[in-house]
Order: structure tokens, then C-alpha cells, then sequence
């Protein structure tokens, strides 16, 4: 700040305040009564900043209350000394500063200027009907209260001044640390805050840390996602393979199945046809067996009289035979008759003849009738060996009866499981066509995955989480010790002896 600029602040301040050489002309007593009894009222009030835990914080022993005490002493001793310039208002600024650098919040500030104001004020009025008078002790302690309001004007300006500053600064460092963080550079660090807002650094970091690792695990999630989903979709890609050549292979096996049941369906009906065919054969070799039983009998009848007539041809042939020999004795007896017998011998030879043809005949028919009989005979046996041959057909015709009756039955149970093996094949091909299709929509969706996935790691990869990827997001969140900012900052509370132990002396030039 110029001269021209302290000047005019200088006397803005007094003529706002109402300061004037009444004022000015009091200020002697006024430092009279401070030298007296503004150290008995600083050492209560150091008493009790010594006795409350927020305050005594700020101390790192008794001697260095006792240095801010006569910091404090000759800073109103100076003030009362002279008239209000710019170096006084230098040192005021200065106190203001300084509180707001170490974090003396203004309540504890004004606390001492009250104690201190009221111990002297109670001085003045006790003593102003003697050495000041009752209208000169109101004077002096209005000039007391506007020099004591002045100065904590000007140290509470620049206090408030330093305060803004300094969080002007926190915003903005912490404002580019923000826009670092929204560009992606989670490698960004909040550093160097003042003490006031080492919260907000702590809380940065904290989140940084915890979203940096969030992004890590993001990144690390979608590439294992992407590589699962790759894998799936290569497995999808596989299974829709292997399921279309099962549904081909399933589609054929059904048709062949349709097939089979159809060959073994008209196999059972066949099997059934077959066993009527063998029941008709079996009733007809029945039949024929009767047959062949009926042309032995009759055989056998005409064997009986084959041989009855090969009885009556021996009769006739034996007739013939007699008759033969009636004819010769016939003749002989014609000779020995001579002339007479002539004619008798004709009839003779005659019969002899017809004898010897019948005799012929009668053998003729004999040798027919036994040549007849030998072929009925061998007719019979012929016949026998027919019928029982019928015999045995019918027997194997009846045994093939119950097997073709048995082949028919299996067939059409088999005929009916075919055609639900048939069916189970069917339906087996449906649903591995149903199959199929949801396989292709997993590989879609497995497609659909892959592509999100790598549309996120696409995302992630702009940011730089340097130095957050390696924080697991539980071991960020436990970093995160300390309670939320509030809206103003306490740092009496905060400090306790870290503040003690950088609050030197020095600091304390001006309390």
C-alpha cells in the first residue's frame, strides 16, 4: 500500500471512528492507567487462557505467555503513545495477520480486549471524581473504547483479509486440482494448504485415492470383463457350432428314425398279414392232412378189392382150367366115338378154346390186377408218407403260426417304441433348435458384453490414475480418518500441540 493510500486509509479510520485531539489529549492518562493496571488485568486473562484447553493450545509454556503479555503491554502502550499513523496501523494489520496465520480465531482475540477494557474502564470510573473528574473519566474512556475498537477493526480486517486470501488461494489450488482431476489426472495431489485447511487436503486425497482406485478396479473389471466376455464369446461361438452339427445330426437321426418306424411299422403289418397268411396255411395243411387220411382209406378199400377180384380171377381162372380139362376129356371121348362124336368133338375144341381164352384173359387180369395191386400199394405207402408229411407241415406250420404270432406282437411293440423313440427324437430336435437359437442370442449378447467392456475401458483409459491404481478402494476408504470439513474451520481444536510447537514466540509480537 502507498503513502498516499496508508494516509488516506489512516484518516478515513479516525474520521469515521470519530477520533480528534480531545481524544489525542487523553491519550496520556489513558497510557498512565494501562502501565498501571493492564498487566494485573493480561496476567487473569493469561490465567485463564492457561485454564481452557482450546486457548492453551496455542502456548508451549508459561514464559511464552509471558512474552505475549508484554507484546500485548507495549503494543497499547505504543498506541496511546502518539497519534494514529500508518506504522501503527502496519502493526495492527500485522496482529491480524498473524492471528489468522496461526489460526487465533477472533472470539479469544476480543475475550482478552474485554478483560482488559473492562479492568480499565472499572479503574477510570472508580477514580474519576478524583484525579479526572467525572466528565474527563467519560471522555477518557470513550477515546479508550474508540482506540480499542479501531485497533480491533484494523486487526479484524486484516484478519478476515488474510482469511480470504488464503482461502482464495486454497479455492484456486484446489479449483486447478479439481480441473487436473476432470481431465483424468487422478495422479493430481492437493499439497502445501494452509493449516486451516489441511482437512481439505486430507479430503482430497482421500477422494482421489478412493476414486483412483475405483477407476483402477473399473479398468481392471472391464478388461476382465472384455477377456471373459472373449472367452464367452468364443465358447458361444464354439457351443453354436457343436449344437448346429447336433441339430443336423439330431435332424437326420429323426429323419432315419421316421424311416426305421416306417419300415418297422409295415414290417408289423406285414408280420401281421403273415401270420393270417400262416393261419390259412395251417387250416388248409389240416385240410390236406384230412385229405390224405380219406385217399388212404380209400386205398386201402381199393387194395381190399383189388384182392377180392384177384380172388374171383383164381375162380374163374380155375373154372377155366376145369373147363379146359372137361374139354379135353370132352374130345377124347369124341374119338372114341368116332363119326358119332364128330360134332361133340367140334364142341369140345370149342369150349376147350373159350376155356383157354378165358384162362388167358383170367390170367391177363390177374397179372394187371396184381401189377394194380402193387400200385396201390405203393400208393398207400405213397399216401401214408403224404400224410404224414401233411402231419409234420401242419405241426411246423403251427409252430411257424406262434412264432409269426410272436414276431407280429414284437413288431408292433416295437413299432410303438420306435414311434416314441421317434417323437423323444423329434422333440430332442426342437428343442436343440430352440437351442441354437438362444446359443446365438448369448453370443450376441456375449458380442454385446465384449463391446460395452471395451467401450469402458475405452472411457477409463483416459484417465491417469498414477498412483491410485495400486489403492484398493476399502484401503482408500480406511485412510479416511478424519471427520468432514465444517463450514468454517476450527483450528484451536485442530492444532493442540502441533500448533504450540510452530507458534514461536515471534509469532506472539502482537496478541
Amino acid at each position: 500500500m502507498s503513502n498516499i493510500n496508508v494516509n488516506e486509509f489512516v484518516n478515513e479510520r479516525v474520521d469515521f471512528f470519530g477520533i480528534d485531539d480531545a481524544d489525542y489529549g487523553n491519550f496520556p492518562r489513558i497510557a498512565e492507567a494501562l502501565a498501571r493496571h493492564a498487566p494485573a488485568a493480561l496476567d487473569r486473562f493469561y490465567d485463564k487462557v492457561g485454564a481452557t484447553p482450546k486457548t492453551a493450545a496455542f502456548f508451549s509454556s508459561r514464559q511464552a505467555m509471558d512474552h505475549a503479555k508484554g507484546k500485548q503491554i507495549a503494543h497499547w502502550a505504543a498506541l496511546f503513545s502518539g497519534r494514529v499513523d500508518g506504522s501503527y496501523i502496519a502493526k495492527a494489520e500485522q496482529i491480524g495477520t498473524v492471528h489468522a496465520r496461526i489460526g487465533l480465531e477472533p472470539t479469544w482475540y476480543i475475550g482478552g480486549y474485554a478483560r482488559v477494557l473492562s479492568a480499565i474502564i472499572t479503574t477510570i470510573c472508580d477514580k474519576g471524581s478524583g484525579l479526572f473528574g467525572n466528565k474527563a473519566a467519560g471522555r477518557q474512556v470513550a477515546t479508550l473504547v474508540k482506540l480499542a475498537l479501531l485497533d480491533m477493526e484494523i486487526a479484524l480486517s486484516a484478519y478476515f483479509k488474510a482469511e480470504e486470501k488464503s482461502r482464495l488461494a486454497v479455492i484456486e489450488q484446489l479449483g486447478h486440482a479439481l480441473a487436473e482431476v476432470a481431465n483424468g489426472r487422478f495422479s493430481t495431489k492437493l499439497e502445501g494448504l494452509p493449516e486451516n485447511y489441511r482437512q481439505i487436503e486430507a479430503d482430497f486425497e482421500t477422494m482421489r485415492l478412493e476414486i483412483g482406485g475405483a477407476l483402477a478396479s473399473v479398468a481392471e473389471a472391464a478388461s476382465t470383463i472384455n477377456t471373459g466376455a472373449a472367452e464367452i464369446r468364443q465358447a458361444s461361438d464354439d457351443l453354436a457350432n457343436r449344437t448346429e452339427r447336433q441339430a443336423a445330426s439330431l435332424e437326420e437321426t429323426a429323419a432315419a428314425m421316421q424311416e426305421l418306424t416306417t419300415g418297422v411299422r409295415e414290417a408289423a403289418d406285414g408280420a401281421v398279414h403273415m401270420t393270417g397268411s400262416v393261419a390259412e396255411a395251417d387250416h388248409e395243411a389240416v385240410q390236406g392232412r384230412n385229405v390224405v387220411k380219406e385217399a388212404v382209406g380209400a386205398m386201402d378199400g381199393i387194395h381190399r378189392t383189388a384182392t377180392e377180384i384177384s380172388k374171383i380171377i383164381d375162380v374163374i381162372d380155375g373154372i377155366a382150367f376145369q373147363t379146359n380139362l372137361l374139354a379135353l376129356n370132352a374130345g377124347v371121348e369124341a374119338a372114341r366115338a368116332g363119326d358119332a362124336g364128330k360134332g361133340f368133338a367140334v364142341v369140345a375144341n370149342e369150349v376147350r378154346a373159350l376155356a383157354q381164352r378165358s384162362a388167358d384173359a383170367a390170367s391177363n387180369i390177374k397179372h394187371l390186377i396184381n401189377g394194380s395191386v402193387e400200385q396201390v400199394e405203393r400208393g398207400v405207402k405213397l399216401v401214408g408218407q403224404s400224410g404224414e408229411a401233411f402231419g409234420s407241415i401242419a405241426a411246423r406250420v403251427g409252430e411257424i403260426k406262434s412264432l409269426a404270432t410272436g414276431i407280429a406282437d414284437l413288431a408292433q411293440a416295437q413299432a410303438l417304441n420306435l414311434q416314441q423313440v421317434n417323437d423323444a427324437v423329434r422333440e430332442m430336435d426342437q428343442m436343440t433348435q430352440h437351442n441354437a437359437a438362444m446359443v446365438e442370442q448369448s453370443n450376441a449378447a456375449s458380442r454385446s458384453l465384449a463391446g460395452e467392456a471395451e467401450q469402458l475401458a475405452t472411457l477409463v483409459s483416459r484417465f491417469n490414475v498414477t498412483g491410485a491404481a495400486v489403492v484398493p478402494i476399502a484401503k482408500a476408504k480406511d485412510r479416511r480418518k478424519a471427520p468432514a470439513a465444517t463450514s468454517r474451520p476450527a483450528p484451536a481444536a485442530r492444532k493442540s500441540a502441533g500448533m504450540a510447537a510452530t507458534a514461536t514466540a515471534e509469532d506472539w509480537s502482537e496478541f
